[in-house]
């Protein structure tokens, strides 16, 4: 009876070490918000390499960062700095141009910018804004705004001081009249 006792205690707290054990391997197996972002990182060096006309190459990479970004963005966007909610931000915004889902990318570009503005990056987030109005969406006025933050914000920067250029000399005019300003500055 005493050995029944003994060995039903025994097993008992072997189930329940075991079960603890399992639990605990359980919460281990979620990857680490690092680990992800490593992975983000690595999967979005891939992109780089791929030649852009390998559309179904292109798209399946897309997914892949789209997903892991989101799920970096919707569980572990707490376990996240500054620099890397930026960069999950920055690869939502690009990986959803490439699904040709413009207004989302403005969004998350427009995200990391105004998450990080003093980042190396932003006026460049800025700028994909402008551009995507301008030459994607054709929508002149917001285009136009989004030149003008970029150069309120960044006055100095490489990417403002084309803008500005561009506004003053090129924004909304037609073929026609670009190549008459181009043969009245070049006789």
């Amino acid at each position: 009876m005493k050995y029944n006792l003994v060995s039903s205690l025994l097993l008992i707290m072997l189930l329940f070490l075991s079960c603890n054990n399992s639990i605990e391997n359980s919460t281990n197996s979620k990857p680490s918000s690092e680990n992800l972002i490593a992975e983000l990182i690595d999967i979005e060096e891939k992109l780089t390499q791929v030649n852009p006309n390998n559309t179904g190459e292109v798209l399946k990479i897309s997914n892949h960062i789209e997903s892991l970004a989101m799920k970096l963005y919707t569980q572990n966007r707490n376990d996240l700095d500054t620099v890397s909610l930026e960069f999950v931000f920055e690869c939502l915004a690009k990986t959803a141009e490439i699904h040709r889902d413009y207004n989302r990318s403005i969004d998350f570009f427009k995200r990391a910018q105004q998450l990080n503005p003093i980042s190396i990056k932003a006026p460049a987030y800025l700028h994909n804004i402008a551009r995507i109005y301008d030459h994607v969406l054709f929508d002149v006025k917001n285009a136009s705004s989004a030149y003008e933050e970029l150069i309120n914000k960044y006055p100095n920067h490489p990417l403002s001081i084309n803008a500005k250029l561009y506004l003053e000399n090129a924004f909304n005019r037609s073929d026609e009249e670009l190549l008459n300003m181009i043969k009245e500055n070049n006789p």
